[in-house]
């Protein structure tokens, strides 16, 4: 009886050991900041195709975003509900700081 006494100890403390250190390892991988380069892949891999590199391509309908005057939260609204052809990004571009971060990039395309 002791003996699987200390067996179901010992497996309950390696659980929960194990989640105490992914917990903090996400914790500090969420708290650095994003890089320019993932920034940019982020827009290029999700963005890019219809609005180009630069956000002037247009295609399928795609706004300018050289000339675009929407606000941030008019911006972060489209990513996130999408509008007429442009389709909703919710789930693949996170909200909080990947958000925040592209949305200064597409901010940053105007000339």
């Amino acid at each position: 009886m002791v003996l699987r006494f200390s067996y179901i100890l010992f497996i309950f403390s390696f659980i929960v050991s194990c989640n105490l250190s992914d917990t903090s390892k996400n914790e500090t991988e969420s708290k650095q900041p994003i890089s320019k380069a993932e920034i940019k892949h982020l827009f290029e891999s999700n963005c890019s195709s219809c609005h180009g590199c630069d956000g002037t391509l247009g295609m399928s309908g795609a706004k300018d975003l050289s000339t675009s005057n929407l606000k941030k939260e008019e911006i972060k609204d489209r990513i996130q509900n999408g509008k007429n052809g442009m389709p909703s990004f919710e789930g693949i571009i996170q909200e909080g700081e990947q958000m925040d971060s592209i949305v200064s990039y597409v901010i940053s395309l105007r000339k």
